[in-house]
């Protein structure tokens, strides 16, 4: 009974881990997915593998950037390189605003990034600004990072999804086994009640042909 009970405690432990990575993978794969699909317009994903934004945004981080209409000073904002046509994430920097300057009708801004002394070096025009900075998820950039490379890739999504799917074919298919067991117990059962009734329907046949035989021989 003890080895029962720590079979299934056993069992449930490792569904629920088997669940976690499931959800954990399902969300890193979104995450991988939606950092490598343009999505101009409307929101970017990027890792911020430098410390200057710390201890705001920490290394590692990854941040949903979206465009405003109008940004403010304190707003973190990501912006391109000098390079406007260039779409590299590497070219993307994010800092805070520390100042707005308008010129013959042209909004700059000047940025700074949390753990740096000094405001950095240049205006920064609007058009070269991706977005204001939503959401930070700390150390997920390291993962998606990681995954990105073939040893990331086959270590954290494809050896664990393959193990997960073996896992739930055999739970099917133990399910199945089960199902089709229970089918033929119930054919069998319902065969041998089948047959049981034909024989009783059999004697009762001859029970009352005897009777009736019976009967005339009396007259």
């Amino acid at each position: 009974m003890v080895n029962n009970n720590q079979n299934q405690l056993v069992r449930k432990i490792a569904v629920m881990f088997a669940n976690t990575l499931l959800i954990a993978l399902i969300v890193v794969g979104i995450l991988v997915g939606i950092s490598m699909i343009p999505t101009k317009g409307i929101f970017k994903i990027l890792t911020v593998m430098s410390g200057s934004m710390e201890p705001t945004i920490p290394t590692g981080s990854v941040i949903i950037v979206k465009p405003a209409k109008n940004y403010r000073t304190g707003d973190i904002i990501t912006f391109r390189g000098p390079n406007i046509s260039s779409n590299k994430k590497d070219d993307y920097t994010t800092h805070r605003i520390h100042d707005i300057v308008e010129r013959d009708g042209t909004i700059s801004y000047i940025t700074k990034g949390d753990a740096n002394e000094s405001p950095d070096g240049e205006w920064i025009s609007q058009d070269r600004v991706v977005g204001k900075e939503i959401l930070a998820i700390a150390l997920v950039g390291y993962l998606i990072g990681y995954i990105k490379t073939l040893p990331g890739l086959v270590l954290i999504i494809i050896i664990p999804a393959t193990i997960i799917i073996y896992e739930e074919i055999r739970k099917i298919s133990k399910e199945t086994k089960k199902i089709i067991q229970i089918r033929k117990e119930k054919r069998a059962k319902a065969k041998g009640e089948n047959k049981k009734s034909s024989k009783n329907n059999l004697k009762s046949r001859l029970k009352s042909r005897k009777e009736k035989t019976g009967e005339e021989e009396k007259r």
